[in-house]
């Protein structure tokens, strides 16, 4: 009996020298994390998964059931792709009801809309529901993944459910990058709750639920070189991707503090295997992430204030690395364990982003403040985790007594987080919002014609109707960049109202749209986006006015987005600013020939449309819909080449001299069609890996 017990320990005493300080070792130096699982372990860390599910879940309890639209929000951007998207997420269609048309891989990441829409499809609710309950469900995962994470990595699940419940109830970003003036009471705020139910961060919030298992099986991957962990890593890198284009930026940040901390005498092997495990993920959203959508979402960035590189962006990224380089420096004299280096040089580089754009004005990153999310997610580790040491050397007696201090805190925070959520979630009737009755009165009185709408009557339009609009999309994603600088010209083209209405209407016209919405200073409408909202008036007909919201008509020669025009009206150069609206008057004039051939454009589907009409020599067709290379036509059955104008609008020459049969079919292109074989045949590989791995026979010795 005795030397059957001696066996087990002297395993155990040399796995602990051999995890000691300065020993060879190609794993953690931490002799619990080499250890099994044990069922005790197991079930601890089983009941504090659950405490954490159930304090979020108790926390934000009605988003499953009260409907509560927040108009100043973009949910009904994403409610609206859950209705109209369908399982065309799959194939290769055409998106007609935003910015004059984008491919549907350009509207947004899919993850977000498709789960609305099969929320609301399997539990028979609204799309608003529908879209809460999808939210609920990253607000409770979120916390528990970090805890996961946190647990699996150190073998501590008290620490990690701390860290857990710091993030769930703390918001850590505000004692460094408040959102207003300090206030300590923020920090015990329910910022996250704010920002997923009032504002528009559950994409960001449900890409950054997956980080913590990218983390995890990224760490594991390159601990045990096993297959499994790196499939798992690059599963999950792509879920985070494909729910915002925030993932894979910070998956980069995780990745790189990972390599630097974790078996770093094979480095070269490392960062073989990261890229490898990255070009995997990238393979599985790649229908999302083709290198037309990154370049778009590239010059999207450079194009907003929050986005621009500048010299300053270089100080801030060389500000970063000399931190990095001084953190990672005297790390080692401080612990010898990789994972709190880990979440030391983790937490640095996400609170780097906000604190360098914050306090020096200065940033590297698009939209660098939407990283206080990454920034509390990091610091709810790191805080706990550094605290790990100091709390381990004080007496049991003070230990249990501060314990039972934080226990009684949290619990003060939960009843707090409870009532603020309650008290936000109120039942609100949607159908009498100015969003709803503005976009309803549309869809009544102007079928089929293209309107711009602003603001906030534009994203919530489509979950109610079929409108297509001139605006309307994510700025982030958007395929054309001059149909975005157009959106900008009608808001405010001038100097003065007078200019500002002429430069708006030019752009208007050239763009197609039929009617416009204007908010005034008094509406409802949440973003007021128009500089001069009350000289329209002078100019365009009056449609419909209530609670200072006023719909005008534009005038048209006809509907159709399809126009005959001589050819030497085509624009044909870029326009340089709002005011170069030179050759569009002359494209605008040429519109209003009442000499020229009518166009009557038709859609047969959301990829096909015809238009008939006739045209002479000299003459061309310009169709006020978004150029993309994936279209193709026919003129009387014969193939005609599609051109791009200086609007980044579609035009032909018909070359038929009388009638024009014109069909145009969006088939994407080899791009779009590439992008998802390979998505395909990535995740068939990645399956028939698992199953051979799976039901394999074991090999005789």
């Amino acid at each position: 009996m005795g030397k059957q017990m001696e066996k087990p320990a002297l395993e155990y005493s040399i796995r602990l020298k051999a995890t000691e300080p300065g020993k060879p070792q190609r794993k953690s130096w931490m002799a619990g994390e080499n250890l099994p699982l044990g069922r005790g372990e197991s079930l601890l860390a089983f009941r504090y998964g659950l405490i954490l599910l159930w304090i979020n879940a108790y926390i934000c309890r009605e988003l499953f059931t009260v409907p509560n639209p927040h108009m100043n929000s973009m949910h009904g951007f994403w409610m609206a792709l859950a209705r109209l998207g369908g399982a065309d997420w799959l194939r290769v269609t055409w998106w007609p009801y935003w910015d004059c048309g984008m491919p549907s891989e350009f509207t947004y990441q899919p993850m977000i809309p498709a789960l609305t829409a099969l929320a609301a499809n399997l539990r028979g609710v609204s799309y608003q529901i529908g879209f809460q309950s999808v939210s609920a469900f990253f607000y409770i995962l979120l916390p528990v993944t970090l805890f996961l994470m946190a647990w699996l990595l150190t073998r501590a699940p008290g620490y990690a459910f701390f860290a857990g419940l710091a993030y769930s109830l703390l918001s850590l970003s505000q004692l460094l990058v408040p959102d207003g003036s300090f206030s300590l009471a923020a920090v015990g705020g329910s910022r996250h709750f704010f920002l997923q139910t009032a504002w528009d961060e559950t994409p960001h919030l449900a890409g950054l639920a997956f980080l913590p298992l990218a983390i995890l099986f990224l760490a594991r991957a390159l601990q045990t070189r096993r297959p499994r962990w790196s499939i798992a890593a690059a599963v999950a890198i792509a879920a985070a991707s494909l729910a915002t284009s925030f993932a894979p930026v910070v998956v980069a940040f995780g990745a790189l503090c990972l390599l630097f901390v974790l078996r770093r005498e094979e480095a070269a092997r490392n960062v073989a295997l990261v890229a490898a495990i990255g070009l995997i993920a990238w393979a599985l959203a790649a229908p999302f992430y083709s290198p037309s959508v990154i370049l778009a979402i590239r010059d999207a960035a450079a194009n907003s204030y929050e986005g621009r590189w500048t010299v300053g962006s270089w100080t801030a990224l060389t500000l970063l690395i000399f931190g990095w380089a001084i953190l990672w420096h005297y790390l080692p004299r401080c612990t010898r364990r990789w994972q709190l280096q880990f979440f030391a040089l983790f937490g640095y580089a996400m609170c780097a982003v906000p604190v360098l754009a914050t306090w020096l004005n200065r940033q590297f990153l698009p939209q660098p403040n939407r990283y206080r999310n990454e920034m509390e997610f990091a610091l709810s580790l790191l805080v706990v985790f550094a605290s790990r040491a100091w709390f381990e050397k004080l007496p049991w007696s003070i230990r249990v007594s501060l314990v039972l201090v934080l226990v009684a805190f949290a619990g003060e925070l939960v009843v707090s987080h409870r009532r603020f959520a309650k008290a936000l979630l109120r039942p609100a009737e949607v159908t009498r919002t100015i969003e709803y009755r503005a976009s309803q009165w549309v869809e009544r009185n102007l079928p089929g014609v293209r309107v711009m709408m602003p603001g906030s009557i534009a994203q919530w339009a489509n979950v109610y109707t079929n409108v297509p609009q001139f605006s309307g999309g994510s700025w982030s994603t958007a395929d054309s960049q001059i149909q975005q600088r157009a959106v900008a010209a009608v808001y405010n083209g001038g100097g003065t109202a007078e200019q500002d209405t002429r430069a708006g209407l030019a752009w208007l016209k050239a763009f197609g749209a039929g009617a416009l919405v204007v908010s005034g200073p008094q509406s409802e409408e949440f973003w007021k986006p128009f500089a001069h909202p009350a000289e329209f008036e002078r100019v365009l007909p009056v449609l419909w006015r209530e609670d200072d919201v006023t719909i005008y008509r534009i005038p048209q020669r006809t509907a159709s987005l399809a126009h005959v025009v001589p050819e030497a009206a085509i624009v044909t150069g870029t326009p340089r600013n709002a005011r170069d609206i030179g050759a569009m008057e002359a494209y605008d004039a040429a519109l209003d020939d009442p000499d020229l051939p009518a166009a009557r454009l038709e859609w047969e589907d959301r990829s096909r449309m015809r238009i008939a009409t006739s045209a002479g020599p000299g003459q061309a067709l310009s169709i006020q819909v978004s150029y993309h290379p994936g279209w193709r036509a026919t003129v009387n059955g014969r193939a005609s080449e599609i051109e791009r104008d200086g609007l980044g609008l579609m035009w032909l020459r018909p070359e038929c001299r009388g009638r024009c049969d014109v069909a145009l079919e969006y088939d994407g292109g080899w791009e779009p069609r590439i992008s998802r074989f390979l998505s395909f045949a990535t995740l068939l590989a990645l399956a028939a890996f698992a199953f051979w791995r799976f039901f394999r026979v074991p090999a005789r010795r």
